[in-house]
């Protein structure tokens, strides 16, 4: 992942918008599924109709890139523990880890990430289809990105096709190649907060939710 370009207070970085699958040309809505699984089998394959019986959730959170900046926006989605709820699931999450799957594309294929399960669900990650108020972009996860804000984006996965709530940890793309660390989880450093047009200190790990 390149480094973002300099930027002017309201601007985001290039790096908001990599896709590391393409992206693809364009989704079908009508003939995509979200498959849930657990170890046990296959629970279900939501629609996009599916998804829009789960209550809505609208936030304003703070997503924090690896390559050191940060922007506050205005999240809309479903939360994940309603979703898997949804299509049957009925654990805790505890000890249990969610293997993302993207949709992918022939050149590049399928673009996965692992996440500790419970940790997620205590953060109320969101399954995210609409930013600032309007659909999300196809470079940006369209129809559905899954965002743990407690994580770098790295460890979330545009353009989701699969959710697999799994005994293992897994490998990701970042991980693989570019030795990335396995939690992912927000360091304490410096990093340019980009709405805000200025750099910050964060000193404590995880989700930033101060600024």
């Amino acid at each position: 992942m390149n480094a973002p370009a300099p930027t002017r207070r309201g601007r985001k970085p290039n790096s908001l918008r990599y896709y590391q699958d393409g992206p693809p040309e364009r989704v079908d809505l009508d003939a995509w599924r979200l498959e849930i699984a657990d170890p046990g089998g296959i629970l279900g394959r939501l629609s996009h109709s599916d998804l829009q019986s789960v209550a809505r959730v609208e936030e304003s959170r703070r997503y924090v890139c690896v390559c050191n900046w940060s922007v506050r926006e205005d999240w809309g989605g479903v939360l994940l523990e309603d979703v898997l709820r949804l299509a049957g699931w009925q654990g805790t999450g505890e000890g249990l880890y969610l293997r993302q799957r993207s949709i992918g594309t022939p050149e590049k294929g399928v673009y996965e990430s692992t996440i500790p399960l419970g940790d997620a669900i205590a953060r109320r990650a969101l399954l995210i289809d609409r930013v600032n108020g309007g659909e999300l972009p196809l470079e940006r996860g369209y129809p559905l990105r899954l965002i743990d804000f407690g994580l770098y984006g790295y460890k979330s996965v545009k353009g989701l096709s699969g959710l697999e709530i799994t005994t293992t940890f897994e490998f990701g793309e970042w991980e693989r190649k570019a030795g990335y660390e396995l939690d992912g989880q927000i360091r304490p450093k410096r990093y340019r907060f980009c709405d805000l047009g200025k750099h910050h200190f964060i000193d404590r790990p995880g989700e930033v939710t101060e600024l």
